[in-house]
C-alpha cells in the first residue's frame, strides 16, 4: 500500500489518484523508515566489529590469509581440507551453498536446543562475532574444549578487560565520574551494595560490599560512600548517585557538606516510581489499579481460562509484579569471570500502571470473552469468581477509571523510560522532560486545572523536593537542544541553577569567571557554536558526548 501511494512503482502499480502532497508525505515517511533501519544496522555491525578479536583490525595476524585458506571453489565440494585429520575433514555437500547452509543453520539450532540456550542470545553482537571469525578461519577449526574457555581464554579474556578499563579509567580526569550505589539482596538473603562509577566512556564496578551485618544508617553508609570518594580522588567525583531512602538522602548531605565540590543526587528512576506510588492511593486510581490485579490474578491461575482468552486475544496482559533495571558493567574479579549482571533502579509500581495499559488494549477481546457462549456455558462461567470478574470487565465505570488513570500516568512512565534507557544520558533532558510530562498530564485530563492540580501537587511534592536539583536545571541550559530552541523556558531558577554548580564545582575564581565568558559564546552561538558543522548538528548530536552531568567540570580541562 505505502509503495502504491508513494508511487515508487515498486512491486505494485502506482495510484493514479493519490494527491501530490499525500504522495510525497508517504514518500518522505519511507525515506525516514529506510534511514533509520541502515543506521540501526550499521550501529550494530560497529558494536559486532568492536567486540570481535579475530579479523578484525586490532587482531592480531592477518584474517586475509586466514580466509584464504578456507576459500571455496568448484573443486572444493569433492576436496577435503588439505591437512585435516583423517575422519574430521570437512566436506561441503554437494547440494551447494544453500544446502551448506542449511545444515549448518541445523547444527546450530541443535547446539541451541540441546542446550537450552535462549533463542534471543542470537541478537547478541557476541553471537555474531564468533561465527564470523569462525568463517574467516576456514575449514579446520578445532574447536576449543572446555579447559582452554576456563583457562588461557578466559585469562587473555581477563586481561583485554582490564585493559578497556585501564582506558576508561584513564578518562576520568577529562571528565569528572559519577559514583552510584545499588543495595540489593542476593538469593541467600545477604545485604548487598554495589558500587559502580560512572563517566561518559563506561561504567566500571568497583566493588561489591556485604552490609548483611551492618546497620545500614546514615553514618555507615556516609563511612561508606566517603571512603570510596578518597580512593577515587575528591578532585574527580562530580555526584554520588544513591535511592532515594531516609539514610541514603541524610548520608548524601552529610557528604555535600564535607566534599564542598560534588553533588549527592538521588535516583531519577526511583523517585518517579514513587510518585506512581503516590498517585495510586488516589481512589480512582486504586480503584482500577486493584481490579485490573484481581483480573490478570484470575486468568492467568486458571490454564482454562486463560487458554480461552488467547483464542480472542492474541496479545498478553502485563501482569503486575516487581521489575528492576538490569544492566551489564566491566568488572574485574579474579577468582570468577570478567562479566556480571548487576541491577540498578526499581519499577515495582510502574509496571502496574502497564497493566492498565495492556488491559485496555485487549478491552474488546476480553468483552467479546465474557460474552461468548463458550464462557456462559463453561463451569467458571457459573461460579461467582467468574461471575465478579465478567461483572468487572462489562462495567463501563471500570474502563472509565483506567481510562483516567493511563492519561494521567503515561507521561511519566514515558519519563522513566527516558531516565532508564541507554541511548542518550538522561540529565540533560530531565528537567524538561518533567515540565512537558506535567503539561501534558493537564492537556489529558482537560485543561482545566480543577481536573489536574491534585495530579500536579503529588508530582510536584517529589518532584521538587527530592529531583528538582540545580544539576537538572544547569544540565538543561547546557543542552543546545533546548538552548537555541523558541521554547526555551526562561524561568531565573534555570540559570540560577547552572551558577550555583559553576560556584561548587570550580573552585578557583579565575576558572569561574573564564567558564562565565565561554557561556556567552556557547549562547550567542559564537566561536566554534558558529561553525555551520555545530548548528546542523544541535538536534542530531547527543550532549552526552560531554556529559552533561559533568559538563561544568568540563570547562575547567577546556578552551571551547
Amino acid at each position: 500500500m505505502k509503495e502504491h501511494l508513494s508511487c515508487s512503482h515498486k512491486n505494485v502499480a502506482p495510484c493514479a489518484k493519490v494527491p501530490d502532497n499525500v504522495k510525497e508525505e508517504i514518500s518522505a515517511y519511507m525515506k525516514k523508515t529506510t534511514t533509520v533501519k541502515h543506521l540501526q544496522q550499521q550501529q550494530f555491525d560497529e558494536r559486532v566489529d568492536q567486540g570481535a578479536y579475530f579479523g578484525s583490525e586490532s587482531g592480531k595476524g592477518s584474517s586475509s590469509t586466514i580466509h584464504n585458506r578456507g576459500a571455496r571453489g568448484p573443486m572444493d565440494q569433492y576436496m577435503t581440507t588439505e591437512g585435516a585429520d583423517r575422519g574430521e575433514a570437512d566436506i561441503i555437500p554437494a547440494g551447494g551453498t544453500r544446502e551448506g547452509r542449511r545444515q549448518v543453520c541445523m547444527d546450530i539450532g541443535r547446539f541451541f536446543f540441546e542446550n537450552a540456550i535462549p533463542f534471543n542470545v542470537a541478537t547478541s553482537p557476541a553471537y555474531f562475532s564468533m561465527m564470523r571469525s569462525v568463517g574467516l578461519y576456514g575449514r579446520g577449526l578445532k574447536a576449543p574444549s572446555m579447559y582452554e574457555l576456563r583457562t588461557w581464554i578466559l585469562k587473555e579474556e581477563l586481561q583485554n578487560t582490564e585493559r578497556t578499563i585501564g582506558e576508561i579509567k584513564r578518562t576520568w580526569i577529562e571528565t569528572g565520574v559519577t559514583i552510584m550505589s545499588d543495595g540489593w539482596s542476593d538469593m541467600k538473603s545477604r545485604s548487598l551494595i554495589n558500587i559502580l562509577v560512572n563517566n561518559p566512556y563506561g561504567t566500571v564496578f568497583l566493588r561489591s560490599v556485604e552490609a548483611s551485618d551492618e546497620v545500614k544508617n546514615a553514618t555507615f553508609i556516609f563511612n561508606l560512600l566517603d571512603g570510596v570518594i578518597e580512593e577515587i580522588g575528591e578532585q574527580l567525583v562530580v555526584q554520588v548517585v544513591t535511592d532515594n531512602a531516609s539514610a541514603y538522602k541524610a548520608a548524601g548531605l552529610m557528604l555535600m557538606e564535607k566534599r564542598t565540590h560534588l553533588y549527592w543526587t538521588p535516583c531519577a528512576a526511583h523517585c518517579i516510581d514513587l510518585i506512581l506510588e503516590d498517585l495510586g492511593d488516589l481512589p480512582q486510581h486504586k480503584s482500577a489499579l486493584v481490579r485490573a490485579k484481581k483480573i490478570t490474578k484470575f486468568i492467568y491461575n486458571h490454564s482454562w481460562v486463560l487458554s480461552l482468552m488467547r483464542k480472542f486475544s492474541k496479545k498478553e496482559i502485563i501482569r503486575p509484579a516487581t521489575t528492576r533495571y538490569v544492566h551489564i558493567f566491566y568488572i574485574v574479579n579474579h577468582s570468577n569471570c570478567m562479566f556480571i549482571v548487576l541491577t540498578f533502579g526499581h519499577c515495582r509500581f510502574a509496571t502496574s500502571y502497564l497493566t492498565l495499559q495492556s488491559l485496555m488494549e485487549v478491552r474488546q477481546p476480553l468483552e467479546a470473552m465474557f460474552t461468548s457462549t463458550e464462557w456462559l456455558n463453561s463451569a467458571w462461567g457459573k461460579k461467582s469468581e467468574g461471575k465478579e470478574i465478567r461483572k468487572i470487565i462489562l462495567n463501563d465505570k471500570f474502563w472509565a477509571t483506567v481510562t483516567y488513570a493511563i492519561l494521567s500516568t503515561r507521561p511519566l512512565v514515558q519519563v522513566l523510560r527516558l531516565v532508564d534507557a541507554e541511548k542518550k544520558p538522561a540529565m540533560g533532558f530531565i528537567y524538561n522532560s518533567m515540565d512537558e510530562a506535567k503539561e501534558l498530564i493537564a492537556h489529558n485530563l482537560g485543561g482545566e486545572e480543577a481536573s489536574y492540580r491534585e495530579i500536579w501537587d503529588i508530582i510536584d511534592a517529589r518532584w521538587e523536593v527530592q529531583l528538582h536539583r540545580h544539576l537538572h536545571a544547569a544540565a538543561y541550559y547546557l543542552n543546545p537542544q533546548f538552548q537555541y530552541s523558541e521554547k526555551k523556558s526562561s524561568n531565573p531558577e534555570v540559570k540560577l541553577g547552572l551558577y550555583h554548580c559553576m560556584e561548587r564545582l570550580i573552585p578557583e575564581q579565575a576558572d569561574r569567571e573564564l567558564a562565565d565568558l565561554q557561556l556567552v559564546l556557547f549562547r550567542n552561538k559564537e566561536g566554534f557554536f558558529g561553525l555551520n558543522a555545530a548548528k546542523t548538528t544541535i538536534s542530531k548530536r547527543s550532549p552526552g558526548i560531554i556529559n552533561l552531568v559533568n559538563a561544568i567540570h568540563f570547562i575547567q580541562y577546556s578552551e571551547f
